[in-house]
């Protein structure tokens, strides 16, 4: 199973990824509130997959696919991008996600996203 790192702004919402992905049996080996954490995050634990909230204040999700760009693919995460927003969404899907879902009550679309990485 995967070393998963959580992005997300909403401490609810992490703790219900959190869950699920355990239950999964991914382990959750970081998580960040804000996108300049998830990248310090990532960088001292190397996950191989971060779920990232694509509207967290301050650095966004869209920032952290940015600064991912640069990154060798040795470097880079398999990165679910999750939103209630179709449009960001799209970007995320232009900036490099490999995966994309749809903020919504249901989990088993991004557990199959992560598990799919």
């Amino acid at each position: 199973m995967a070393e998963v790192v959580l992005a997300d702004d909403d401490d609810a919402v992490r703790t219900l990824l959190r869950l699920n992905l355990e239950i999964e049996g991914h382990q959750i080996v970081g998580e960040a509130a804000d996108g300049s954490t998830a990248l310090a995050v990532m960088r001292e634990f190397r996950p191989d997959v971060l779920v990232l909230d694509m509207m967290m204040p301050g650095t966004t999700g869209a920032d952290v696919l940015r600064a991912l760009t640069g990154c060798s693919d040795s470097d880079r995460p398999c990165v679910v991008a999750y939103s209630a927003s179709p449009t960001h969404l799209q970007l995320a899907g232009e900036l490099g996600a490999d995966a994309t879902v749809l903020k919504s009550g249901d989990m088993a679309p991004l557990l199959a996203a992560v598990g799919a990485c």
